[in-house]
């Protein structure tokens, strides 16, 4: 579907276009904000507030990118933000508190089975933004530079790292196909990045 048409409309402020690019793009940003937050008011505010930012600043999408991708950078940096926030604002809330866990709360956190939700918690916002848009989204190489800033070159590198930590976090249970042997990952222009699992 040509999107064009649609873009233009939103530039010049229509609103039923405005609203008809939310209901064709809201769905699939508010699933990848969901599995990156794992908390579903979050992921919902987060969507908003992608679509906020991504309107007052549709006049500057020049459509070198798909307008998804454009989106996806935003809510990318909307959820980075917002978890820097928090992370401050815990951080005065741990220099207040005192004492620390239990040793029973200890010994549970650490019984606890870990799936994949648990394990893309506990990496980096990096790893996990990385992992999510190759994985839980689809989008090829190219894209994931785009929506994250980062050099294409690197983007090989930094997908292997992300999986590595997280294949640790889950230890044998994390064996996907694309780990073994040469993986061949296409590009939009039909080029393809070898990677060799590792």
């Amino acid at each position: 579907m040509d999107e064009t048409p649609i873009i233009r409309a939103c530039q010049t402020g229509d609103r039923d276009a405005q609203r008809l690019l939310f209901d064709q793009t809201s769905g699939r940003l508010y699933r990848f904000l969901l599995r990156f937050t794992g908390d579903p008011e979050e992921a919902f505010e987060l969507t908003q507030e992608t679509f906020v930012k991504g309107l007052s600043q549709i006049a500057q999408f020049d459509g070198r990118s798909s307008i998804s991708t454009w989106l996806h950078r935003i809510a990318v940096n909307e959820a980075l933000q917002q978890r820097r926030r928090r992370e401050t604002l815990r951080r005065k809330v741990d220099r207040l508190a005192s004492g620390t866990a239990g040793a029973y709360e200890v010994a549970a956190e650490m019984t606890l089975r870990l799936d994949v939700d648990d394990a893309l918690e506990r990496l980096s916002d990096e790893d996990r933004t990385i992992l999510l848009l190759k994985y839980h989204e689809g989008f090829d190489y190219r894209t994931i530079a785009e929506i994250t800033g980062s050099p294409l070159g690197t983007i090989a590198s930094r997908l292997n790292r992300a999986r590595d930590r997280l294949r640790t976090l889950l230890g044998d249970a994390y064996a996907p196909a694309e780990e073994e042997g040469v993986v061949a990952h296409p590009t939009k222009e039909g080029q393809s990045i070898q990677t060799d699992g590792q």
